[in-house]
């Protein structure tokens, strides 16, 4: 399922090399694989440079944007595929989370407010949260592939925010 592939190929042409992730994960949307997924992330950190502790909260923010794809863009289905890209730089780890399903609408997601999620008993719904708060970035789009984008930046400099 893991393949590491090289940071730049050459194109089919031979002119123009393009960029590629260290390393590419493919696993379907079962959230049976979300252990694994958590673990592969955590220790990537950690071989890139991250502390222990920071690498764990990666690994986090990474099944966080994974279970919103299975729950929310793909609806539950466990027959999909989700791709996650990590790439390392020279002072930070970039994570692409990349699927075909259902785009986020960020409008329609309210901030989360701890008070009322306390008063209101409810389980869930911290994911983007979660992952605002371990990452540097957080950004959605689409991919020049067209597939939907979740794409999450941490400085090995940084450290979480604290509310």
């Amino acid at each position: 399922m893991a393949k590491k592939t090289t940071r730049a190929r050459t194109s089919q042409a031979g002119k123009r090399p393009r960029e590629r992730p260290m390393m590419a994960l493919s696993f379907p949307s079962d959230t049976r694989y979300l252990e694994m997924v958590r673990d592969v992330a955590r220790r990537f950190a950690e071989s890139t440079g991250f502390e222990k502790a920071d690498a764990q909260l990666i690994g986090l923010a990474v099944d966080e944007a994974t279970t919103n794809v299975i729950e929310h863009a793909y609806r539950g289905s466990g027959s999909r595929e989700i791709e996650i890209h990590f790439d390392p730089k020279e002072d930070s780890l970039s994570i692409q989370i990349l699927h075909d399903g259902s785009p986020i609408d960020l409008a329609r997601i309210p901030e989360f407010d701890p008070k009322r999620f306390a008063a209101e008993h409810r389980t869930g719904g911290m994911g983007i949260y979660i992952m605002k708060q371990v990452m540097d970035r957080v950004d959605y789009g689409t991919a020049g592939s067209g597939r939907q984008m979740c794409l999450m930046v941490r400085s090995r400099k940084s450290k979480p925010k604290a509310d």
